[in-house]
């Protein structure tokens, strides 16, 4: 299956996202997806805005599972590596103030060439002393995330663990 570059990350938001209303719809868990703030300039079509970014948004996800609050970003790579500069300089700032204030932060990333979605925490993502970590060193170290049922990643027993 060939992945184009401007559909990158949306085959992992996708499983995300379904995962996400499986979860709540079991009573499992809450983890909704930020919306971007735009400000709409004008409506061409019945489907179609032209829209102008109001601020800087932060990362993708937050929600509750058991009780304990996390965030995390989502990241789609067809490399064998991730490079952490694919996490744009505010989120990864907002991501380490969450971290002092003992909350539970994370990086979703799905390898498209492996077929595979990892968890990396973020406390271990801040301890590399790389910006490109290969595949092999995230397979060593961070915590694959089966597809438990179709399309539904085992997220609650991971994030528990973290």
């Amino acid at each position: 299956m060939k992945i184009f570059k401007n559909n990158l990350g949306m085959y992992a938001e996708a499983v995300i996202d379904r995962t996400c209303d499986y979860y709540r719809q079991k009573e499992l868990a809450i983890i909704e997806k930020r919306q971007i703030p735009i400000k709409i300039i004008r409506r061409i079509d019945e489907t179609t805005i032209v829209g102008k970014l109001q601020a800087k948004s932060f990362v993708d996800y937050f929600g509750v599972i058991n009780g304990h609050y996390f965030e995390f970003e989502v990241k789609e790579t067809d490399a064998d590596c991730f490079n952490v500069n694919l996490i744009k300089k505010h989120q990864f700032e907002y991501l380490q103030y969450l971290i002092k204030l003992n909350i539970k932060c994370f990086i979703i990333v799905y390898f498209s060439k492996q077929s595979a979605f990892y968890l990396l925490d973020f406390n271990w993502l801040l301890n590399q002393d790389t910006k490109k970590i290969i595949f092999a060193k995230i397979k060593e170290s961070c915590t694959n995330l089966a597809i438990v049922y179709p399309g539904i990643l085992n997220l609650i027993e991971t994030i528990n663990n973290l």
